[in-house]
């Protein structure tokens, strides 16, 4: 896990005994010497393989292990933060926003009721009895012709 400590070790039945060097994945140089290798506050960088050489008078050998490291509690709490933070404020923000939208909608609705009514009160009234009366003349004219 992130934040603690791990120790590598790496044995070996060696006679004479080995000699222990430690290498980790795509690094030149060596990353540590002894049969054990302590990391301490380990990160997600120090994830990887890593390859133990025993080497003595008579040859060497290798072994290989991968170490994986974990999310911490303060990464495991952030992110439960984080999902809280989004379950929680989404919600809300659409709520927001279609309540000012709806808002909105029903302002524009009364205004455009009340320019209507205004309208309609502006409007001059006609009586239908002049329109009639123009068509009868008309038709007397219309007739004499």
């Amino acid at each position: 896990m992130e934040g603690s400590s791990v120790t590598l070790t790496c044995s070996s039945d060696a006679n004479p005994a080995a000699n222990y060097t430690w290498y980790k994945e795509d690094k030149d140089s060596p990353t540590a010497s002894g049969q054990n290798f302590t990391i301490t506050n380990i990160t997600a960088e120090h994830g990887g393989k890593y390859q133990c050489e025993a080497q003595n008078t008579h040859g060497r050998s290798y072994t290989t292990l991968h170490l994986t490291v974990g999310a911490g509690k303060s990464v495991i709490i952030m992110n439960t933060i984080r999902l809280t933070l989004m379950v929680v404020l989404v919600p809300v923000l659409v709520w927001t926003l279609w309540t000012r939208m709806k808002k909105t909608l029903s302002l524009k609705s009364e205004v455009n009721e009340a320019v209507e009514m205004m309208e309609l009160d502006n409007c001059p009234e006609y009586e239908n009895d002049g329109g009639a009366a123009q068509t009868e003349d008309t038709e007397e004219q219309e007739d004499l012709v």
